[in-house]
Order: structure tokens, then sequence, then C-alpha cells
């Protein structure tokens, strides 16, 4: 019968608290599945699982209900910053029902994506910058990658909450208002870009959002390059406001057995000057034509000449509530 008052407690009520049954079932709401390696985006990787109870015949011991309810309240302290209030029996002593036992441990599975807290974000190492000089409109498109030594330890770090934040840090070498712009759009209005298991944010304020895809993360952004925000400045300054910066993720696919994505992802900026300088002197000054043709008066600059470095900051799982070490994926 299934566990409830009165019940007489059984192995196979402990063993689908542990693992889902007799046998390990994930798509149960179980501790193991969360706690253990799990599948998909099920799994923490932690090593101190729980044992099974083998026979119908075996005792469910205190120590092993107050081992179940230790490791709950690990998982949901991790998740939400409290724990399940449950308090565990004790060696000697009469093990009664516990009412909310059950929809605790429901409520872990459903909320196993979530983290109250991370670890202390670590900044990759910073890669040599971009140049983009050029007189005349023109693309440029920077590639950053974070790789994982393993597909379960990717798993790990996004289930247990870690993210990847993208950073910007431009220099305007030529001190004009086209490179200003362009520093203003990546700098502050993009600022920096959050990517964690199923969404994404960016921390920046201004400019307008031509297209925005928040709800793209590891586990669901696919092989394929996916534009998940395009910003152009909407500056309003000269020309420069149709300027406009794309950035996109990917990852590589599944490469292990536990139902991962992918040990890579990858993040493509694509910038694109499309501004090139109209004649916007008053009627007392000569028109010249096309758009972007040196003016003989006024004071126009398409050139730029701007450094741009793009990082990835990794913002680990927290380490309290799940001591076994998630790595870190390398940063290129």
């Amino acid at each position: 019968m299934a566990y409830s008052s009165g019940g007489t407690i059984v192995s196979l009520d402990y063993n689908t608290f542990a693992q889902g049954g007799s046998s390990v079932n994930h798509s149960v709401s179980n501790i193991n599945t969360i706690w253990g390696v799990g599948t998909g985006d099920k799994g923490y990787g932690q090593s101190t699982t729980l044992s099974t109870v083998t026979t119908t015949t075996d005792t469910v011991t205190a120590t092993q209900w107050s081992t179940l309810i230790a490791r709950l309240n690990s998982i949901l302290t991790h998740q939400s910053g409290s724990g399940s209030g449950i308090s565990a029996p004790t060696a000697g002593a009469t093990v009664t029902y516990l009412s909310t036992l059950s929809s605790s441990i429901s409520t872990a599975f459903t909320n196993r994506m979530n983290a109250s807290t991370n670890a202390t974000d670590v900044t990759g190492t910073a890669p040599t910058a971009t140049t983009w000089n050029t007189s005349t409109p023109t693309t440029q498109q920077i590639i950053r990658t974070a790789t994982w030594a393993s597909a379960d330890q990717a798993r790990y770090f996004f289930n247990a909450g870690g993210k990847l934040i993208l950073t910007f840090s431009v220099t305007n070498t030529l001190g004009n208002s086209k490179g200003a712009d362009w520093a203003s759009l990546l700098n502050t209005k993009l600022a920096t870009i959050v990517v964690g298991g199923y969404t994404n944010s960016r921390t920046g304020t201004g400019g307008t959002v031509s297209s925005s895809d928040t709800a793209k993360g590891y586990w669901n952004v696919g092989t394929t390059n996916t534009t998940i925000i395009s910003l152009t400045s909407a500056s309003g300054t000269a020309d420069y406001g149709t300027n406009r910066a794309n950035v996109g993720i990917k990852t590589n696919g599944v490469q292990g057995s536990n139902g991962d994505v992918g040990t890579i992802m990858t993040f493509t900026i694509d910038l694109t000057d499309s501004a090139a300088d109209t004649n916007t002197a008053p009627p007392s000054l000569p028109v010249y034509s096309p758009a972007g043709t040196s003016p003989s008066q006024g004071n126009f600059n398409d050139a730029l000449n701007l450094s741009i470095t793009t990082n990835i900051t990794v913002r680990p799982p927290e380490t309290t509530n799940l001591p076994t070490a998630i790595s870190n994926p390398t940063i290129a």
C-alpha cells in the first residue's frame, strides 16, 4: 500500500522516496534523481546518494529516514534558502507518519532548477581584445566559448543554478561620436548577458530591442546559433541609432549518455555598423550625395577604431548545500 498515516512502513515506501520505486525511476519525484547523477535537467552530481532497502522484509531504520530528510533539506535549502521543517526521527524511537514528506519531495523535484544563491563569480581569462578599425560602415563578428570537461559536468552546472555572464568592455580609440555611440551600446545598453539552464537576460538599459528571446538557455537553445537579443543604439546621435548588436548562443549537441545537450556553449556576437552620415547640413550649406560621401563643410566622421574585449564570467553553483564539486567550464 502507499505511504499513509496508520500504515506500516515498507521498503517500497522508502525506496520510492529515495529513487522513484523498487528500481531507479527518474520520472517519479525522488531524492536521488535530483541529488545524484540523474538524467537530463535532473541531477546535481552529488556523491552521497541514498542507499535503498533491498527487500520487503528489511527494516527501514530511523537512521535511513534521518538521512533521507537531511538530503531533502539540503536540496530545498539550495533551491529556496530553507528546508522542509520536518523533524528527523532518532534511533530507538518509533518512526511516525510524516505528513508533508511526499509533498516536500514533489516540490523539490519540481523546483530542481531553482537556486537561492551562487558561489563567487569567476572571471574567465581575458581574451585578446578585438580591434574594429574601419573607415566605412561594416560588420564585425566575435565568438566566445565555454567548454566543460564532460557532458555530465555541464548538466550539473546548469541544473544546480550555474550561469554564464557575457561581458563587454569597449575603448573608443578615435574619441569620435560614432565610437562613443558604439561604446555606449555595448558597455551600457547591452552591458552583460546572463545565461542559465532555460533562460537569459541582459543587465543593460536603453536602446531599442528589435528582438528578444529570454526563454532560451543551455537546455533548450539547440545546436544552431539562435539570436537571444538584437539591440540597436537608438541614441539620436547623428545617424548612429541604427547600429546594431546581436547576441546568439548554441551548444554542440549530445556528448554523453545521461541526457545532456552539449559540452560547449558558443556565444556569437554580430555587430553591424550600418550608419553612414547623411547630409544634415542647413539650407545654406551645399547638398552632397550619396549618403556617406564626405561633405565639403560640417564635422562628420564615419571611421571606427574600437578595442572590444568580450569575456565570460562564470557564476558557479553554491557549495554550502552541494558539497561535491561541480566543475567550471574553460573560457576561450
